[in-house]
């Protein structure tokens, strides 16, 4: 799954494919001698036990297959999504049983020696926008049984346009090299330390989840860096979050049970910052927006309550990294901890919509970074915005499809002023901060 936590503490979002990602039509690269009479066609699938393709199911919606796999108004699981990567446009493959353009032709061997080790069945490597480095990680049987549910699929004879790489990354044979250096094979192995939920969780996230793939960030050639393995990364312009246990960046402030909630619904309770109690008007802390929103849409909201959980109680023992990668200077109008202070309101309450680093999405949410509104001398737009929320007539908003809510019920004249200030310095803003005093001015 393109698992994500948008919005955890901040935002969130990822792009990965599960069979075979960057290649040339599956099928075109044809089963060795010594395999093709264990190729499985759709209908000796179709022969399989249903608690086996229903078992097969559950484990591709866990990968979040479909979604990596299904282009726009395309057909489920016939490849075709464009993957915008720093190098070039990957289009995912085609992954039905059909024999000329899906995996028909793939034997059980080929399929693991993909989606553990990176090999096509030509014998070219495949490139890392499929997680294989994660996928190395899952059970034969489980791998196994994805492949026996999409064997039971209707083949489909589409081809996903080709793969366009710049030059050298247009050179397969160089990801060798890559997953030489950087693809650390190897199965799953339980902690007989930790508790069986723990174990699963472990297994889900480091495996078919490939959390990694999003919330790490990546050198140069494009792999994940272990030392900095959760802390949050950039995917595609959304920020993927910290998902150690640091208070700050992290998950430190929730509990299991809502960080279970979040993943089933894409949404969490706010707290109150005094006592960490839940806000009794029941609104929701944060939402899960773009990538991850089809991730708890499409997979996480499918899975079964005790794997979820079992997730939880994973991350939330990850040990706290309190060094994030993207963190910028305090600005030299703020003090480090009025600094602090705005960050973790703006983190809560705004960026989820407004970005990490006031960026915006548009045609959604507008920028506060280099925003002239933001920047004006007199605060008063900015805090009449968060204490009253977006203009009563749509057509009047930035974007008449989304509603910024009203702060003035949810946060003091204080935590306004704090978070107004953090928005006024930051980003290359450059706007005095602001006081309490002229929010309850405004209040009244």
């Amino acid at each position: 799954m393109r698992f994500c936590l948008m919005t955890l503490t901040a935002t969130l979002v990822c792009a990965s494919s599960l069979a075979a990602a960057g290649d040339e039509p599956a099928a075109n690269a044809p089963a060795s001698s010594a395999d093709s009479s264990s190729a499985t066609d759709a209908s000796s699938a179709n022969d399989l036990p249903e608690g086996r393709l229903v078992y097969g199911k559950y484990m591709a919606t866990a990968g979040d297959c479909m979604a990596c796999h299904t282009r726009p108004d395309g057909k489920p699981f016939e490849g075709g999504l464009p993957i915008e990567t720093p190098f070039g446009t990957i289009y995912t493959p085609n992954i039905t049983p059909s024999k000329g353009y899906g995996i028909g032709s793939f034997s059980d061997k080929d399929f693991l020696h993909a989606l553990q080790d990176g090999i096509s069945p030509s014998g070219l490597p495949y490139y890392p926008a499929l997680p294989y480095p994660s996928y190395t990680k899952v059970k034969d049987d489980d791998l196994l049984a994805i492949k026996d549910y999409l064997m039971s699929l209707e083949p489909s004879n589409y081809q996903p346009p080709e793969t366009d790489l710049r030059w050298p990354f247009s050179v397969r044979d160089l990801m060798f090299g890559w997953q030489t250096v950087y693809l650390d094979k190897g199965r799953f192995e339980p902690d007989p330390n930790r508790s069986d939920e723990w174990n699963r969780g472990a297994y889900l996230v480091e495996g078919l989840g490939h959390c990694g793939s999003c919330h790490t960030p990546r050198n140069m050639a494009g792999a994940t860096e272990p030392s900095k393995a959760m802390t949050g990364a950039i995917v595609d312009g959304w920020y993927a979050p910290n998902l150690t246990s640091d208070l700050d960046e992290g998950l430190g402030r929730w509990t299991v049970d809502e960080l279970a909630t979040f993943l089933q619904t894409g949404m969490a309770p706010a707290k109150l910052d005094a006592s960490e109690e839940q806000d009794p008007s029941g609104a929701p802390a944060t939402a899960a927006l773009g990538p991850m929103a089809e991730v708890v849409h499409d997979s996480l909201s499918k899975l079964a309550t005790s794997d979820l959980r079992a997730m939880a109680v994973y991350l939330k023992d990850l040990p706290p990294k309190t060094e994030p990668t993207h963190r910028p200077k305090v600005p030299e109008v703020l003090t480090e901890e009025a600094y602090e202070k705005g960050r973790e309101i703006y983190a809560k309450n705004c960026s989820a919509c407004h970005q990490d680093h006031g960026q915006g999405l548009k045609p959604y949410f507008p920028a506060l970074r280099g925003n002239p509104v933001v920047n004006e001398e007199r605060p008063n737009d900015v805090l009449k915005t968060l204490l009253l929320g977006a203009p009563a007539d749509p057509s009047e908003a930035f974007s008449p499809h989304v509603v910024m809510p009203s702060f003035g019920s949810v946060l003091t004249d204080q935590q306004i002023a704090t978070v107004a200030s953090y928005i006024r310095a930051n980003w290359g803003n450059d706007a005095p901060p602001v006081t309490a005093k002229e929010v309850k001015a405004l209040r009244k």
